[in-house]
């Protein structure tokens, strides 16, 4: 009986430390000067906001904690990814020659982060690196259109890959599981494939076990390239359900997700295509869409969904990075913009 009556109460207690709000720790991140670009961090409100140093693309830790960005090279030298801390510090070179700051995932316990390394023209690898001593880990090779981590940490991802360049990309999606450091296996990790169409691309790993993606319909009867739909499927490569059945003009693509909410129930995505970008909240269960801006060519770009799902976060003025654009959080239920940061653009924060 005692000990039943202590293990209540470390359950008590790891309740109340789980209660904590996300936001009393957040951590928001993002660019400003274009022309010259440099990352800045505040806190989530837009307070406090100091320059990091000269980069563009920062990504923050789940934790809040950690700041990686993308420092261009100099002359022909490639691109590094930064690492900075939150807290204050010089930021360090962490990986060399990344090709391609969009196909980026951060693992949920903030322990690693999934890149692409290689040349600049054919095929690249997609590395895994642990931020504590930098060690890299190979999970493939080809041609990459997305990757996510599992909710559960860094021991397993998700990804898109296609083995060649041809248009429109044969991509599938693939699943890793991830050996923990120090574990011994009789056989090589080997990805497990999730589907054969060859039309599959950009999923990410929702807290619900489900997995949504983009799909490429129309391949053949649209004159200028196919459109997205997304679709769910499970962990295992089954129960796929086509959830989005979504209007695309031409020259349009449509929408690719961007981040689930913690609890599964809320899904932001970004509708895409020739100089347009905005974001749409989409229903999980029932694929209902709802833009959340009425403007299009220069709307509100979303880049993160809090975890509580409340807050949409993005940046006004349009797809392309500008001097005049400003750094807002959106209700994700429809809202007035709250600006965070004036002149700044590609947001993201750990709220």
């Amino acid at each position: 009986m005692i000990g039943k009556l202590r293990f209540l109460a470390v359950l008590s207690v790891l309740s109340a430390c789980l209660a904590v709000p996300a936001s009393s720790q957040a951590t928001l991140v993002f660019t400003r000067n274009p022309l010259n670009p440099a990352v800045f961090v505040a806190k989530d409100n837009g307070s406090s906001a100091r320059r990091v140093g000269l980069g563009s693309n920062p990504r923050v830790s789940p934790d809040g904690q950690t700041i990686v960005f993308y420092r261009v090279g100099k002359g022909n030298q490639p691109a590094d990814l930064m690492v900075a801390p939150v807290a204050g510090g010089a930021p360090k070179k962490l990986v060399s020659g990344w090709q391609d700051p969009f196909v980026f995932a951060w693992s949920s316990d903030s322990s690693t982060i999934a890149v692409l390394r290689g040349p600049e023209v054919g095929k690249q690898r997609l590395v895994t690196v642990n931020l504590a001593s930098g060690e890299q880990h190979t999970v493939d090779r080809g041609y990459f259109s997305g990757v996510s981590f599992a909710p559960g940490g860094s021991q397993q991802l998700v990804y898109a890959k296609a083995a060649s360049e041809s248009f429109p990309p044969r991509s599938d999606i693939y699943r890793l599981d991830i050996l923990p450091p120090g574990a011994e296996s009789v056989a090589a990790e080997e990805p497990q494939q999730l589907t054969t169409d060859h039309r599959s691309f950009s999923p990410l790993w929702g807290p619900s076990g489900s997995i949504v993606f983009v799909k490429h319909l129309g391949e053949k009867s649209r004159k200028y390239g196919p459109k997205n739909d997304l679709f769910l499927i499970n962990p295992n490569g089954r129960q796929v359900k086509r959830l989005t059945n979504t209007k695309v003009e031409p020259l349009l693509s449509g929408l690719s997700p961007t981040e689930w909410s913690a609890n599964g129930n809320r899904l932001l995505t970004e509708f895409g295509g020739q100089d347009t970008s905005y974001a749409v909240a989409v229903n999980p269960r029932t694929g209902a869409e709802r833009p959340l801006t009425k403007e299009r060519e220069v709307g509100f770009v979303g880049t993160a969904l809090s975890s509580d799902g409340k807050l949409v976060l993005g940046s006004l003025g349009g797809f392309e990075p500008g001097p005049g654009h400003e750094v807002v959080s959106i209700p994700y239920g429809g809202g007035k913009p709250k600006v965070l940061a004036n002149n700044a653009s590609e947001p993201d924060w750990s709220r």
